[in-house]
Parts: C-alpha cells; sequence; structure tokens
C-alpha cells in the first residue's frame, strides 16, 4: 500500500527540523497495515530510528491510569462518587474521582503563577530529583488549594498522579506493580514500564528552537522534565506522565481500547469503557482549551470527538490523547483503527500532528479504500 500522503507528512517534519525521527504504527482490526520509523534517534551519532525505540510517552500515560482507575471500579473497590479527602484528608472535600478523571478537580499543573503552582512545583522538583515517594508527593498536593470549583471547569493537571496514589492505597501496592500486573502483564507490553527498560534503544530527547536562521534541533542528554529519565524504578511512579514505551507496546493498549477484550475475554466492561470515551464534560465543554478544533470534548483522560465538521476529518467517536515531547495515540471504534505515533522533540509540536498528520493519515485511509 503506498501510504503517500502520510508518508510526505512525515518525511516533512524531519526535513523542517520539527522532529529528530519517528515512528508510526497504524492498525485495522487489530492488524498492522503501517510500520516504519524516519529520522535519527541520536542526531549526533547518526543513529537512524527503528521501530523498536524507546520513547517517553509523559500524559499518554493517563489513559492507562484510568483504566487501572476503571478496574479498580469494576472490582467495587472504588467509585465515581469517592471522595478523594477519604484519601488524602487535606484536599478540598468537594473533589471526587470523577472529578480527577475528567480534569475538572480544580488542581492544575505548574505553569500558573498561583501559590497552588508553586506548590505544585515543588513537588515535581522532588520527583524529578528522586526524592519523594508517590504518597508524599500527593499529601504534598493535597495542601494546595484548588482554581475552580470541583466539577465547574476543566483544567489540565495533576489529577491522574493523586488517581495513582489512591491505586496504591486501594490495592496495597506500589501504583507500578498494579499497572503491571492488571494491564502491562495480560497485554504482553514487555518494553513499557516507569523507566528505560533498554537504554541501547533510548531515543534522545532534542529541544526545538525557532531562530532566525530556521528551526533547530539541540540535543539535551539530561533532559528530565517532570521526571527522571532512568534505568531503574523511580521513587515515584506518575500516572500522568511516567511511562516509557515502544509504538508496538502502546499499539496493544489502544487496540485494548477499542472493545476493553484481551483475548477474546471481556477484561473491562464495555460500559466503563464507553464511559471514558464518552463527553464527560456536557455543559462545561467551552471550558476545554486543550485541543485543536471545537469537535472535541473530553472524556476520562482522553479527547473525545462529539461532530466531524473540522479539518481534520477523522471519525465521530475517535478518542486519544498526546505526550509533551509530541507523541500521540488515537483509537478510531467505528473503523476499527488505531494510530500511534512516537516522538522525542521538545516542546512537542503537538498541534501540527494533531492536524497535518491526523489529516494525512485519513487521506490515506480514504484513497486506500481502508475506510469510507
Amino acid at each position: 500500500m503506498n501510504w503517500k500522503n502520510t508518508e510526505n507528512k512525515l518525511n516533512e517534519f524531519i526535513d523542517n527540523k520539527l522532529f529528530n525521527g519517528v515512528v508510526l504504527k497504524i492498525t485495522n482490526e487489530n492488524k498492522t497495515i503501517y510500520f516504519n520509523s524516519f529520522g535519527y534517534s541520536n542526531l549526533e551519532e547518526e543513529v537512524k530510528m527503528n521501530n523498536d525505540n524507546i520513547f517517553a510517552l509523559y500524559s499518554m500515560t493517563k489513559p492507562i491510569t484510568v483504566i487501572a482507575c476503571l478496574l479498580l471500579i469494576q472490582r467495587g473497590l472504588l467509585s465515581f462518587e469517592d471522595k478523594i479527602c477519604d484519601f488524602y484528608s487535606d484536599f478540598n472535600e468537594e473533589i471526587k474521582i470523577k472529578h480527577l478523571l475528567n480534569m475538572t478537580s480544580g488542581l492544575t499543573y505548574f505553569w500558573n503563577n498561583s501559590e497552588s503552582g508553586k506548590e505544585i512545583k515543588d513537588a515535581f522538583d522532588l520527583v524529578e530529583n528522586e526524592n519523594i515517594s508517590l504518597q508524599n508527593f500527593c499529601e504534598k498536593i493535597s495542601k494546595a488549594k484548588v482554581i475552580s470549583k470541583p466539577g465547574a471547569e476543566w483544567h489540565y493537571g495533576v489529577s491522574l498522579d493523586i488517581i495513582g496514589g489512591i491505586i496504591e492505597k486501594i490495592s496495597n501496592q506500589g501504583f507500578n506493580d498494579f499497572v503491571n500486573e492488571n494491564i502491562l502483564a495480560p497485554l504482553e507490553m514487555q518494553d513499557t514500564a516507569f523507566y528505560i527498560k533498554d537504554l541501547n534503544r533510548k531515543t534522545q530527547v532534542y529541544e526545538f528552537k525557532k531562530t532566525i536562521d530556521g528551526n533547530k534541533l539541540v540535543s539535551n542528554k539530561d533532559f528530565h522534565f517532570l521526571m527522571p529519565f532512568t534505568n531503574k524504578q523511580p521513587a515515584a511512579s506518575l500516572g500522568g506522565s511516567g511511562l516509557f514505551s515502544t509504538a508496538d507496546d502502546y499499539s496493544k493498549f489502544l487496540n485494548f481500547l477499542i472493545d476493553g477484550k484481551i483475548n477474546g475475554i471481556q477484561y473491562l466492561e464495555s460500559e466503563l469503557l464507553e464511559e471514558m470515551r464518552s463527553d464527560q464534560l456536557k455543559d462545561i465543554k467551552e471550558t476545554f482549551k486543550w485541543t485543536f478544533n471545537k469537535d472535541y470534548s473530553y472524556g476520562y483522560g482522553v479527547r473525545v470527538r462529539l461532530r466531524n465538521e473540522l479539518d481534520p476529518l477523522t471519525e465521530i467517536g475517535e478518542f486519544g490523547w498526546d505526550g509533551a515531547l509530541g507523541s500521540a495515540g488515537l483509537v478510531d471504534p467505528k473503523n476499527n483503527i488505531t494510530m500511534t505515533f512516537l516522538s522525542s522533540s521538545y516542546p512537542g509540536n503537538n498541534r501540527i500532528v494533531q492536524t497535518e498528520l491526523f489529516g494525512a493519515v485519513y487521506k490515506d485511509l480514504r484513497e486506500l479504500n481502508i475506510i469510507k
């Protein structure tokens, strides 16, 4: 099959120095229909990118954390209405599990200049330097004030990191162990962990810079934004950003999100999966700013396409999320399509990926008569 639009776009990304290298995997009916790598994992040493390179997922970790939470809800150990002050007493007593899942808790990241933002930044600094456990991280965050009434506004932030801490308390095991035993191992995601399992396959992070002479990519070998880049289990495993993975592994997870089945057996109830990929903002959808067009709302840890009117045209019901280094995941349940795009540049040029690349992929899917 000739994926001319997709490959032209990816080569354009590399030629324009938006990314040092990328990997793209597309599946249909859980079968690989496209899998290729472009560019370099290390520009200075001219190490070509390979399909099995390991990338930092950053916020593409979030949907995995949501599934971990939904598994506990399925087992009757947690509910959407549970208050998180029952787990960490200093949190605002109005915040419920559902508010963490749909990012309406009022908790944010540290890029706002509020006192809460400073407290949250202090907690992340300790994580980066491996000086704090996940429980201590959550306790520290619990003292930060919310910036809006829980349930009233969407704000991107630490909500799913707190979910990870709650999962530790309920399961009586490390969040990393729970995720491994209940998600990664059943899905045979052998290269995925909260650390880099094989440093020989590590993808170097490059900082994207615009200059008067054009775009430049500058290597940052000490990059550790929000978390340590290490080959051993860190002190705190963050549910909002902490996983490393390959395109093949993450593709297995995205395919699981189509029907919630593993080897033909229903592993996650379809009703809970439908909750995840449904509009969970409704009347406050206008507060969801973290998207590239207004056809989308937000579910639990993912964008959710409600209409298919604005470019790039994908499909109603398409959902997924992206990461700080440009990576993106897409699930199209109607057409049984998944797309895993992994990259390693900071900032990640996410808007370009989710408009131009998504558009090119769907143009090819239609021209190749894979979808209508």
